[in-house]
């Protein structure tokens, strides 16, 4: 092989899928040769594991996915969890509790799945969110009465929360509220979200464990993101691409800047960069 890096870990929504949420004929077939050339290539997402793209789940050797902001590392081969960072159910109730008085949605991921719940899901128009973030929000979640209710009924650990706003001020208040509780880290992946884990929960602890069960050294890592819940993966990569789409602090830290997801940003680079071709 003749590229040094050996794990290509790339985050999906505004980075590998384009405007449509659909990874391109061409981004599979650059992927399938990375793959070939003996790279790890792992989806790294803030996404429950059963919202991965049929795109990815149908090419060989996409065998490891980052899910939830790092909550669970799971192997897609062998369908096992290989690794959680995950809020205790009893953590994620109080919080939620606390969060009620404000106007904004709440789901939770478990157990691989979102959940929301059922009114706020059928008047999503309330939220008046972007085309890309409704149809996110409505293609990943499944719809429960109560999400109180179905943590005490399920009492399986919380992988991650998220909270959806209808105005950015709402958002900027709570984003403020939450710094008081030293338990927890927040982030943002899409225009009017905040993502909720546990302290030390995050895409760069989920990777660095990956890399480690698979004997992948920092220098090792090409990364790629566009938004701030990339943040921490960039910190723990030997090599970090952001998206020209991407934040204007993420495009500041990153080694390198691509092409934008409409524009099959990640293909290109790794092309580049892993592949050795002149684009």
């Amino acid at each position: 092989m003749n590229s040094r890096f050996r794990l290509a870990a790339a985050d999906m929504d505004g980075t590998l899928l384009n405007q449509e949420r659909k990874i391109t004929k061409r981004t599979q077939e650059v992927i399938k040769q990375v793959i070939e050339q003996g790279v790890y290539f792992v989806p790294a997402t803030g996404r429950a594991v059963n919202a991965l793209p049929v795109e990815l789940r149908s090419i060989k050797g996409v065998r490891y996915g980052i899910f939830s902001n790092g909550g669970t590392v799971y192997d897609l081969q062998e369908e096992r969890t290989v690794y959680t960072n995950h809020f205790d159910p009893k953590r994620a109730l109080e919080l939620i509790r606390q969060l009620r008085p404000f106007d904004l949605m709440i789901s939770v991921s478990q157990g691989g799945q979102s959940y929301g719940e059922r009114i706020p899901m059928e008047h999503l128009d309330y939220y008046e969110l972007d085309e890309n973030t409704r149809e996110i929000v409505r293609g990943s979640r499944k719809i429960v009465e109560n999400i109180e209710d179905h943590i005490r009924e399920n009492r399986d650990t919380i992988e991650k929360m998220t909270l959806i706003f209808r105005t950015m001020e709402e958002r900027a208040r709570v984003w403020d509220w939450l710094r008081q509780f030293e338990d927890i880290q927040y982030s943002s992946s899409l225009p009017k979200n905040i993502e909720i884990s546990k302290r030390g929960c995050n895409k760069g602890t989920g990777l660095l464990h990956l890399a480690e069960i698979l004997g992948v050294e920092k220098d090792e890592i090409i990364v790629f993101g566009d938004a701030d819940n990339d943040r921490e993966m960039f910190e723990q990569a030997g090599c970090s691409v952001a998206m020209a789409n991407g934040l204007e602090e993420m495009k500041a830290m990153a080694d390198y800047v691509t092409a934008s997801n409409r524009e099959d940003g990640v293909a290109k680079a790794m092309e580049k960069l892993i592949l050795g071709k002149a684009v």
